[in-house]
């Protein structure tokens, strides 16, 4: 059974990183490298369609939709034949930094796949039921309309959510939810683990990321455990944390 590792990057800039969610070109450019050394580069869907191939596979997820994807990230992906999932917050296309509804589309025609990140990127869990679903099935409907084919899976903003929330998702018609958890996935299961990449992360900690030896899943499942108690009662001090871990 083919397992995929997904990995959640954002903005990708020429030079010198300019926000924590950052990474250089050069970086990125390193990341491609590796994750074709290791094995396939290929979107989510691709991943979950060709689950009985052994060949492991690497899943390149950017969420935002930031100006980047077009112009940065889908060249080189091109370059190797490639391909990724980008994840669009719709209220931001058309205005600075953010992508442009023709280039949603030209990303798609270009063989990757396209995803949601909400309408407005709100925390998920300081909303209502109702602004859920309007947040779900609006961006999915806008989606759908500027590419042409169906929206198939969702991730959510800041990584923010519980069951109820991935039951919206599921019952807003998407069949693939992303979510913060770290992990590797198997087969076809419809929630999906994704391991970030930002511009504190050392090189040599990408290459632990992209490889996720057992060793690394188990520091995960740890680092899961303890996050979200860290991120409610002591917000400061798991920040550190966060970026002291991704240097190492």
């Amino acid at each position: 059974m083919n397992k995929y590792n997904t990995v959640v990057l954002h903005r990708v800039v020429r030079n010198q990183t300019e926000t924590f969610i950052d990474i250089s070109l050069d970086t990125f450019r390193h990341i491609l490298s590796r994750s074709m050394a290791l094995g396939k580069l290929v979107s989510i869907d691709e991943a979950i369609e060709f689950s009985e191939d052994s060949k492991r596979s690497i899943c390149l997820t950017f969420d935002d939709g930031f100006s980047s994807d077009y112009q940065l990230v889908l060249p080189e992906l091109k370059k190797l034949q490639a391909a990724a999932t980008f994840f669009i917050v719709t209220d931001w296309l058309e205005t600075p930094g953010y992508l442009t509804r023709q280039q949603v589309r030209d990303l798609s025609d270009a063989g990757m796949q396209i995803g949601s990140h909400s309408k407005s990127h709100p925390n998920f869990l300081k909303i209502t039921p109702e602004e859920r679903l309007d947040e779900l099935r609006g961006s999915k409907l806008i989606l759908e309309n500027i590419i042409g084919k169906e929206i198939s899976t969702f991730s959510f903003p800041y990584g923010f959510y519980d069951k109820s929330c991935c039951e919206a998702v599921f019952d807003s018609n998407y069949s693939i939810c992303c979510t913060s958890m770290h992990g590797v996935s198997a087969g076809t299961n419809p929630i999906v683990p994704r391991n970030s990449i930002n511009a504190h992360t050392s090189l040599n900690r990408i290459d632990k990321i992209l490889r996720a030896s057992l060793m690394q899943r188990v520091l995960w499942y740890l680092e899961d455990v303890i996050k979200e108690n860290l991120k409610q009662s002591f917000p400061r001090f798991y920040r550190t944390l966060r970026n002291l871990m991704s240097t190492y």
